[in-house]
């Protein structure tokens, strides 16, 4: 075996062993499209699927559709999520998200995002880790965006975690906050690694 793919085989069982923490999360998100029931512009903080939600504000004239995508065998892909907006209407926001366990964080230093993703034109969306304390949240922002341009992608991108914060931490969830007036994606794969 060369040195390359020595290296590459270790990143994989590392990436293997880091997904491991969060197999109950990744069990439900990998369910997506079984679970989720189509929904033409539902009520705000809609629950899509046990532990998975949509959101936008309230009264702000969103247009939006969000359902199952079945796998399409003759194209050899596997089945997701796909979200439709079809006008933000003047809502700031518009976000999908998921619980995640506090107690796996905790002696994390990163929180990794694993997406595979598609979409009908270009995209964007900066995952975020929003930690629940006494009294409120805190959220902290991945540097990086998943930016789509058309087509099928694979990304993963971190998030760096502080201890303190995590120690005064009593739950979190992962959200995806989307930009732009209107968009067409399908995430195929999502799934949270621990660093």
């Amino acid at each position: 075996m060369s040195d390359s793919e020595t290296i590459l085989s270790r990143i994989a069982e590392a990436f293997e062993a880091g997904a491991k923490p969060f197999a109950l999360e990744n069990t439900r998100l990998a369910a997506m499209a079984r679970d989720v029931v189509a929904v033409d512009t539902p009520d705000p903080r809609h629950e899509l699927a046990p532990g998975l939600w949509l959101d936008y504000q309230a009264g702000s004239g969103v247009q939006t559709w969000a359902g199952p995508v079945e796998p399409a065998a003759e194209e050899d892909r596997e089945g997701g999520l796909r979200l439709h907006l079809r006008d933000i209407g003047t809502s700031p926001w518009y976000s999908l998200s998921y619980d995640l366990g506090i107690e796996t964080l905790r002696d994390a230093r990163y929180l990794g995002q694993y997406l595979r993703c598609d979409s009908d034109g270009p995209a964007r969306f900066r995952p975020c880790l929003r930690l629940q304390l006494e009294g409120g949240f805190q959220d902290v922002f991945a540097r990086d965006l998943v930016v789509l341009t058309g087509g099928t992608q694979e990304d993963l991108i971190f998030i760096r975690l502080d201890p303190e914060l995590l120690a005064r931490a009593i739950g979190a969830e992962v959200l995806f906050f989307f930009e732009g007036r209107s968009f067409d994606v399908t995430l195929r794969t999502i799934e949270a690694v621990k660093v």
